[in-house]
């Protein structure tokens, strides 16, 4: 008996002759991997629905407990074809796709799925329309802290509640005041700087569009962001290298 699911594909790699792996991201199992045989074949009927961005039907017969299911067959939904055109939208959604990933490698959980996904569609809906590329980046890291449990507190100074900030810490987890910096010598950064970090991490799914018509983040508070997430989890992305190779983000 086929089932059937709906899918986001995140990435597709080769596996054996003619054969890839195609990583996905559905509301109903969150990760699920696929064996699509025959799919490097020129003639593949499935090749074009496995392409990553886009979103798909695909059918199989599920094997509970398993880590891999075996697709019979593919059917497209949405091509998505524009991020996978430019450069510096296919950079970003690979970013988003592997952090996708990553949120939810251990275990399904519906709720943050339903969440999450919400926010990809928003992020890929603005980057087929726009050039937000930084906005798009800080928007996702930003959720993406949240749902993790570690996002910086960007409301008062972490050690002594003073609203006099003129620093911010990854040790601390967030603001500094002007007092406390004297004690732990934490970097100082400039006013402008720090009251733009505080905006971007005020940024929800409600909000987002409001701060598209905001300035451009600097590199800096994109670099900040994630390194403040492999700071307090462990989460290193393998493609964040095309960020600084292809110079997306200035």
């Amino acid at each position: 008996m086929n089932d059937s699911l709906n899918v986001l594909i995140l990435s597709q790699n080769d596996y054996k002759e003619n054969d890839a792996l195609v990583k996905t991201f559905s509301l109903e199992k969150g990760i699920v991997t696929f064996i699509a045989k025959g799919l490097l074949k020129s003639e593949s009927k499935n090749a074009s629905a496995c392409m990553p961005f886009s979103e798909s039907t695909l059918t199989y017969d599920d094997k509970e407990g398993s880590g891999l299911q075996i697709l019979h067959s593919a059917s497209l939904i949405t091509s998505h074809r524009v991020l996978r055109e430019d450069l510096n939208k296919q950079t970003i959604m690979t970013i988003i796709c592997e952090l996708t990933e990553q949120l939810l490698k251990d275990n399904y959980d519906p709720s943050l799925s339903q969440d999450i996904y919400k926010v990809v569609q928003q992020c890929i809906a603005t980057l087929e329309k726009t050039d937000k590329y930084a906005h798009v980046m800080t928007y996702f890291l930003v959720s993406s802290l949240i749902w993790l449990g570690v996002e910086p507190q960007v409301d008062e100074c972490t050690l002594c509640g003073d609203n006099q900030i003129n620093s911010l810490s990854m040790d601390e987890g967030g603001f500094i005041c002007v007092n406390c910096q004297k004690e732990i010598q934490s970097t100082i950064y400039t006013t402008e700087f720090l009251y733009a970090f505080r905006i971007v991490n005020k940024v929800t799914y409600d909000n987002f569009e409001r701060y598209l018509n905001y300035k451009k983040p600097e590199k800096i508070l994109v670099d900040i962001l994630y390194e403040f997430m492999k700071y307090h989890t462990n989460i290193s992305l393998k493609s964040w290298v095309f960020i600084e190779k292809w110079s997306i983000i200035n």
